[in-house]
């Protein structure tokens, strides 16, 4: 029965313990699971929230931008770069700025990128164009927003093309083939480029073949390709749809020869003399070590006189049976300059070789300065092997050594074979009295007049020894000019002729630049980041094979180099043109070439930089990529055409000043420059468009504004700035700006705002066309997540201002309204005016 009666009950739908016991072990692990899991959902809609939120903003500005008249969308002047991205992100940082938002709880920044871009008709894709190139009739709009989630920066990014309504197409073409004059073979990679307008070019196919489309006009073309000689055709015309073929060319090409020679690093100082004994004629054991100073610069020896000074440079001696002596150090002069000489001594004047000099320290081995001068080198016949260190102790460095062995004299060294450059000084007896060991001039010995400097990092060959000293002593009042220095073995070496490829030194220093184009160009040479150059060397025979001798680097730098030629339109060689690339600023020589520095990293390359010669336009090369102590390859190339400038005046009655209105010069109905005026509505067109001519300047005007006169036409002369005339703009545009806040805080979610002559009473009217056509003004915009505001108004009116912020209950809205009257707008002009709840 009671078996029956179990079961029954378990039929019935019953639990036994075990079974709620299991059942809520399981629960209990789903829940912790759950649990578990719910850190990862809540990161997840954190996640999708920043980045909802971030392309809501993007959109915002692309549409905000997208809005304006094409010409009141300013491209990027200036640019920073957010290096929390790889690549680094390059954003606008003038005339456009950027904005720091926070919606929803989460902080964004939000920046643009607006460049002139232009169709490249062979591929289709878009090219980029410097900000003063002549109008494309197209910008590219980059809209970046970045936020910090997670640990890391994320960004969400929109791009958008702006084109003007008035863009002249591509309707006509050039074509043609280049070859090499003597072989007839067709050049592939031959740049062939519009010199009127550089934005118009090719390269050459596998068969020599160009073509490019270009807008109507006038135009010499040009081409050219390293290892060549330049070349252009006639100036002509080319119509609307005319597609010109056959414009070839036939290239010479250039002469070359062979630079060779040696190159030397001068980047630390060198112990110049070592004397162990000379006794003076009062009887005095005199020692010093001279040091000599082959760099660019000025060492600091000590930063202050006299004894326990704080020592950046030091000497040390080693006995066979002794450990390193570190002296006691009097400074006496702190700094050493460049060419000149240091002397060490444990005197305080120092004669020998028929001079005195005085010592720019004294050493003593203990501090007892009073007992006379020490013995530290250990001289005499015979004497131990030893050595002298030249280094700092405060950097870890050592700058030189000097190391000398006793093979006969039955004392072993204790540990100068560790002590030494190469092979110690041979000697057999040790250092003897009245012995120098100095240092040669160059690879023959020591010339009287030049520095001790030659250091081939092997002191038996690197030294004279010679006794009795000849070689009297130098100090710091003691300047000569080093001819040589340490073999620069892997240093890079290059021309400027811009057809040679970079070299790299052997062993012993030696170079071999072959390939040079026939003519006279400097040669630089680079090792780390420290680079030197010669003179102009070279021939102008093919073939020619030139020894430049001795090359040195002492200059320290992180920049890189840049060369090119600049010609004019018409092929020739433009002298004294200013080019800017970031460093120093260089002229063209008599040949039209050019080399300067710059940083390393992208730059852009000026030519005729800041207009230096007002009869030409600048132009400049953006993108160039620079490499430390490199020559940029290849060259950067510049066509000069002349040109002037357009000034003018833009006002609203004649006596008050109208900013910000656009202006552009259009030659032929093509556009070439473009500008806008500023607070005192003055106005000024230059750049890479503004050549001499004849010109169409024209103010860029909003639905509902006039201008009078609507254009002027001027004949622009080289060189010169010229006064067009001044515009007067009715019905211009002004502008009401402003924040919508509840408290201190931003609105995020829009507020509805109208600008109108009239007055609104309750709700805001529809914007329709009979309101529109209606003799009351109305304008309406609404606020953006940033909590701001900008409503574009016609200038010289009073405004009531009105906004309507909407808050919900549930499913239940609220709607209140606050308002601003006689808000005065000028023409150009800006009212600020907040709404806060």
């Amino acid at each position: 029965m009671r078996t029956a009666s179990k079961k029954n009950r378990s039929s019935a739908g019953g639990f036994t313990l075990l079974e709620l016991l299991l059942a809520s072990a399981i629960m209990s692990i789903g829940i912790l699971g759950m649990v578990a899991s719910f850190r990862y959902f809540n990161v997840g809609i954190q996640s999708a929230k920043g980045r909802s939120l971030a392309n809501n903003l993007a959109q915002e500005r692309v549409e905000y931008l997208k809005n304006k008249s094409y010409y009141r969308v300013l491209v990027t002047t200036a640019t920073a770069s957010d290096g929390n991205f790889s690549p680094a992100l390059v954003y606008d940082l003038a005339p456009n700025g950027d904005e720091e938002l926070t919606v929803g709880g989460i902080s964004f920044r939000r920046r643009v990128y607006i460049r002139k871009v232009s169709e490249n008709p062979s591929t289709g894709q878009l090219e980029y164009k410097s900000w003063n190139d002549p109008d494309t009739g197209l910008k590219e709009i980059a809209v970046f927003v970045s936020w910090f989630e997670g640990g890391n920066w994320k960004k969400a990014e929109l791009r958008n093309l702006l084109e003007n309504p008035n863009r002249m197409n591509l309707s006509a073409s050039f074509a043609g083939n280049v070859k090499d004059l003597v072989s007839t073979v067709n050049l592939s990679s031959v740049v062939v480029r519009a010199q009127e307008n550089p934005s118009r070019y090719d390269y050459t196919d596998g068969s020599g073949n160009y073509y490019f489309d270009i807008e109507p006009g006038t135009y010499t073309l040009m081409a050219s390709v390293e290892g060549y000689f330049l070349k252009t055709r006639p100036t002509e015309v080319i119509d609307e749809g005319e597609a010109l073929s056959s414009r070839d060319f036939q290239l010479t090409q250039m002469s070359s020869g062979t630079i060779t020679g040696n190159v030397y690093m001068r980047d630390h100082l060198v112990i110049s003399q070592v004397v162990g004994s000379s006794v003076n004629v009062y009887g005095q054991e005199q020692e010093w070590v001279e040091v000599y100073n082959p760099t660019t610069w000025t060492w600091t020896m000590a930063t202050g006189l006299g004894i326990g000074s704080n020592e950046l440079v030091h000497i040390a001696y080693e006995e066979s049976a002794e450990d390193e002596i570190i002296p006691d150090i009097d400074y006496r002069t702190l700094s050493l300059v460049p060419g000149a000489y240091y002397l060490f001594a444990n005197t305080g004047t120092v004669t020998a070789a028929g001079v005195t000099k005085t010592a720019d320290a004294v050493y003593d081995a203990d501090g007892n300065w009073g007992t006379g001068p020490d013995d530290l080198i250990k001289t005499g016949n015979p004497s131990p092997a030893g050595h002298v260190i030249l280094g700092s102790d405060l950097y870890s460095r050592t700058d030189d050594l000097l190391g000398w062995n006793a093979t006969g004299n039955g004392v072993a060294a204790k540990k100068t074979a560790e002590k030494y450059e190469g092979s110690a000084i041979i000697q057999s007896v040790g250092f003897q009295v009245g012995e120098s060991y100095t240092r040669k001039t160059g690879a023959s010995g020591v010339t009287a007049g030049l520095g001790r400097c030659h250091d081939y990092n092997y002191n038996d060959t690197d030294f004279v020894d010679h006794v009795p000293l000849i070689y009297a002593p130098r100090n710091s009042s003691d300047s000569e000019v080093c001819q040589s220095g340490t073999p620069a073995a892997g240093a890079a070496v290059f021309a400027e002729d811009g057809l040679s490829s970079t070299v790299i030194a052997d062993a012993s220093g030696y170079f071999n630049l072959m390939g040079v184009a026939t003519g006279y160009w400097t040669v630089y040479a680079s090792s780390g980041s420290y680079l030197g150059s010669s003179s102009p060397v070279g021939g102008l025979a093919h073939g020619f094979v030139y020894d430049a001798e001795a090359l040195w680097m002492s200059t320290f730098s992180s920049y890189g180099y840049v060369s090119g030629l600049v010609t004019d339109v018409d092929g020739s060689p433009m002298w004294g043109v200013k080019v800017y690339a970031g460093g120093a600023p260089g002229f063209t020589r008599s040949d039209g070439r050019y080399t300067v520095l710059a940083p390393a990293g992208e730059n852009s390359v000026a030519a005729n930089y800041q207009t230096h010669d007002p009869s030409y336009i600048e132009y400049s090369s953006m993108g160039v990529v620079v490499t430390a102590g490199l020559m940029t390859y290849p060259p950067v190339n510049f066509t000069l055409t002349q040109g002037g400038r357009l000034s003018g005046w833009v006002t609203t009655n004649g006596v008050d000043p109208l900013p910000n209105i656009p202006v552009t010069a259009l030659k032929g109905g093509i556009e070439q420059g473009n500008t806008v005026s500023g607070s005192d509505g003055k106005f000024l067109v230059w750049g890479a468009g503004i050549s001499t001519g004849t010109y169409d300047v024209v103010p860029q005007l909003d639905a509902g504004e006039a201008s009078s006169p609507s254009t002027y036409t001027v004949t622009l002369a080289a060189g010169e700035t010229l006064f067009v005339g001044t515009f007067t703009i009715t019905g211009s545009m002004g502008y009401i700006s402003g924040s919508v806040k509840v408290a201190a805080a931003p609105i995020t979610t829009g507020v509805l705002i109208y600008a109108t002559s009239g007055t609104i009473a309750g709700v805001p009217p529809t914007l329709d066309s009979s309101l529109r056509g209606g003799a009351i003004a109305y304008y309406a915009v609404s606020s953006d997540a940033a909590g701001h505001y900008e409503l574009a108004v016609r200038g010289g009116y009073d405004y009531n201002l009105y906004a309507w912020y909407t808050t919900w209950s549930g499913q239940t809205p609220a709607t209140t309204v606050k308002s601003h009257s006689a808000v005065t707008v000028d023409p150009g002009g800006s009212v600020e005016k907040d709404f806060v709840w």
